[in-house]
């Protein structure tokens, strides 16, 4: 009895250089979208986003780009000061040759106004996220975001909706 076997060898999808250049662009990217929240930069925060994005809320309901900006404006209004906002990016997965899984945890402590305009509360969230990003034309973005679970707190007690 004669016995054969095949594998097909195939070549990685990006050199481990290729994947640290990834690397590099997806943090400066994070990192300046974490500089243009805590400063309230809405074009650089813009910037970040590709003009074809989409977010899914934890709802499943899509979030067009505009969209984002205008509730980005609005939730910074009611914003006084970011004390403290870090984004951790836990791991990347490459899945293909235009597109990465990048998997973060955010941490964003801030002073809001309360309803009265006047009183401020300290709201600490904490959020996970799965984000699809993509090379363009343009470089790489992230393209998708799924809110993997986090939580709220305000004036350090746990909130819930």
């Amino acid at each position: 009895m004669v016995v054969t076997s095949c594998r097909q060898e195939t070549q990685p999808v990006f050199s481990e250089p290729e994947k640290e250049e990834i690397r590099e662009i997806v943090r400066k990217k994070v990192r300046d979208g974490v500089i243009a929240t805590r400063n309230k930069d809405i074009d650089t925060y813009m910037e970040q986003l590709p003009e074809d994005l989409v977010i899914y809320d934890e709802n499943g309901e899509v979030i067009s780009r505009e969209q984002q900006r205008q509730y980005a404006l609005e939730a910074w209004e009611i914003i006084d000061s970011t004390l403290y906002i870090d984004v951790t990016i836990d791991s990347i997965q490459f899945s293909g040759r235009d597109s990465i899984f990048v998997f973060n945890s955010q941490r964003w402590e801030r002073l809001m106004f309360r309803r009265d305009g006047v009183t401020l509360d300290t709201v600490l969230t904490t959020q996970r996220h799965k984000e699809t990003w993509k090379k363009n034309e343009k470089g790489w973005f992230g393209y998708t975001i799924l809110e993997l679970g986090g939580q709220v707190y305000i004036n350090g007690k746990p909130y819930s909706p």
